[in-house]
């Protein structure tokens, strides 16, 4: 492995940007907006993936209601003045101000080489998001789909048509085509809840439209929560409500139960009952990667970075900042942490920001995070949803029009909101796709795990 080092320029002050999420590239928009005509601030911003995803519409790509690249956006389209560096970032030295880069050489899949870089950093942001919590268990992990990020959609829509060709196959073997046809998820938030949704929607709708030898009463759409009820962020009414809408669409919601064991072939819940089933996609929790883990700071129980209310990691006040899922950031309004959505992670970035140019410049004051959010809201399948907007209670169809029309008026880029727009219109006028790529079926269901795992 051959190591660089990359000096920091004369008279100039570098700002790195770790991750290109939604504080990460908000982050960027804003120093870009402030120093674009400014030779004296270089930028850069450094993450695995060259593009923003936006995870909202994850649900809605695993079922191929939404192009996949609709809902990517190149990082270097956002990128006026700033420089983009691909690569995982390996360790952060916060006393010598370096983070040190690895990336390979050639085919990801099978690559030539591995090489290093050392960056050093005048002011450092953080928003390097979160992974799935698999909570130690590894028969999870290994077992299991999951909703995180562009590859976990792709490889569970390939997934689903694939078991609907193999059920199709073995119509006659009612024992098997039962398992086969059995989709559980795991988790009832927000992801949980829209993923389960739109996976039951697309089933019982494509086995109508399509697979004509499926038996559909042998269909089994399962939703399984630890806790007494779903969607714990939004009212005790709004959640009852979207879990009658779920278990009248055929959704058999399982509450106050446990994973035990997954295996490639069935799920084993609490009460040691087991269930066939060759599709289980984990949406239980998340947790900050082992980068963020192991770096020498503060962290909460969540092992995610304590801040103070200026985004600044104590001990390295006014230099490191860490924004969205992997910063613990305490609002002082209701002594609880921010919870990590998109909505909060933009407001966190727009602050952080704002830090670094006051350090800069020296001009305006230093800002405190002091945000409320705009409310919550959830896709619940097909022309249904729930919502609360400062305060206000919908559900339904409104509810539903509302998650679209905010989301899509969200979306970075005016041609994304186009495309998406489109994709909406098509779905409503024909039938669903159910085609498939093969060459994220061949890497596995742990495609992008698997791709981490020969870089360390």
């Amino acid at each position: 492995m051959s190591k660089k080092s990359t000096k920091n320029l004369a008279k100039c002050e570098r700002i790195i940007i770790l991750g290109s999420g939604f504080a990460g590239i908000e982050v960027l928009r804003k120093l870009q907006k402030t120093f674009i005509r400014d030779k004296e601030i270089e930028i850069i911003l450094i993450s695995k993936d060259n593009f923003l995803l936006f995870t909202p519409m994850l649900p809605e790509v695993s079922t191929g209601m939404v192009e996949t690249r609709h809902i990517l956006t190149p990082v270097r389209s956002f990128c006026k003045k700033a420089l983009f560096y691909q690569a995982e970032v390996e360790s952060i030295d916060l006393e010598r101000k370096k983070v040190h880069l690895k990336y390979s050489i050639g085919n990801n899949s099978q690559p030539v080489a591995f090489r290093a870089q050392e960056v050093d950093y005048d002011y450092l942001i953080i928003a390097l998001g979160s992974e799935t919590n698999f909570f130690g268990i590894p028969d999870i992990e290994n077992h299991s789909f999951t909703m995180k990020d562009i590859d976990d959609a792709i490889t569970l829509r390939n997934h689903v048509i694939n078991v609907l060709e193999q059920a199709n196959l073995e119509h006659e073997n009612e024992q098997l085509c039962a398992a086969l046809l059995t989709f559980i998820v795991v988790g009832g938030g927000f992801n949980g809840i829209e993923t389960v949704g739109a996976l039951n929607d697309y089933v019982r709708g494509t086995i109508k439209n399509y697979y004509y030898n499926i038996n559909s009463t042998l269909v089994r759409i399962i939703l399984v929560e630890a806790g007494k009820k779903i969607l714990d962020q939004v009212d005790e009414d709004l959640g009852e409500y979207a879990l009658k809408r779920l278990e009248a669409k055929g959704v058999n919601c399982m509450l106050n139960t446990q994973v035990k064991k997954v295996t490639t072939e069935s799920i084993v819940l609490n009460d040691n009952k087991s269930i066939p089933s060759y599709s289980i996609v984990w949406t239980a929790g998340v947790t900050p990667g082992k980068l963020i883990v192991n770096l020498k700071c503060e962290h909460d129980k969540g092992h995610r970075i304590v801040t103070n209310n200026f985004l600044e990691i104590p001990g390295h006040e006014g230099v490191v900042y860490a924004t969205g899922d992997c910063a613990s950031i305490t609002d002082t309004k209701t002594g609880k942490t921010y919870p990590p959505t998109a909505q909060h992670a933009i407001a966190q970035g727009r602050v952080a920001a704002n830090n670094v140019i006051y350090e800069i410049k020296r001009k305006g004051q230093k800002k405190q995070i002091d945000f409320k959010s705009k409310g919550m809201m959830a896709e619940i399948g097909k022309r249904d949803g729930i919502a609360s907007i400062y305060g206000i209670k919908l559900h339904g169809f409104l509810a539903w029009w509302m998650w679209r029309s905010f989301y899509l008026g969200n979306l970075p880029t005016r041609s994304k909101r186009l495309k998406v727009f489109l994709d909406w219109t098509m779905d409503f006028f024909f039938k669903s796709d159910v085609s498939y790529f093969t060459y994220p079926q061949r890497l596995g269901i742990k495609s992008r795990r698997s791709e981490k795992a020969k870089m360390k």
